[in-house]
């Protein structure tokens, strides 16, 4: 009996770990997960988009102060590239670990919202730190 109470103690909390870190986790069938993920996803990815946008225009058409800013913002449109490249192959990694799986969508689509919130919160520290002023 203390065996049983201890693995549903134990799959009690996964669960609510689980929801905690996908919050479509629970919403009934599969399908009500996939579209779920697919809609927190698009969330995310509009995030990253309007976020990066603010980054690349805060940044000045000139060099300042000895940063080079046309060659940062050339290097940050090859970065996210580069990233969104990285980010599409991982997460069809764990599409293709999860084949036959009923929630092969919904792994994929967390993994892409997960690493988007990610990137959202890299690109924030680095907008945050353009607005604040020289000391």
């Amino acid at each position: 009996m203390k065996k049983i109470t201890l693995l549903f103690l134990t799959l009690l909390s996964f669960s609510a770990f689980a929801q905690q870190v996908d919050p479509c986790i629970g919403k009934g069938s599969a399908q009500e997960m996939g579209a779920c993920v697919k809609a927190e996803y698009k969330k995310a990815s509009d995030k990253l988009d309007s976020t990066y946008k603010a980054l690349d225009a805060q940044m000045p058409s000139k060099d300042i102060d000895g940063i080079p800013y046309p060659a940062v913002k050339k290097q940050l449109k090859i970065a996210q590239q580069a990233w969104s490249g990285f980010v599409e192959q991982d997460c069809k990694t764990i599409g293709v670990y999860n084949t036959g799986s009923t929630l092969k969508e919904v792994e994929y689509y967390s993994c892409m919202r997960l690493h988007t919130e990610t990137r959202t919160q890299e690109l924030n520290k680095f907008l945050d730190n353009r607005k604040k002023p020289k000391a």
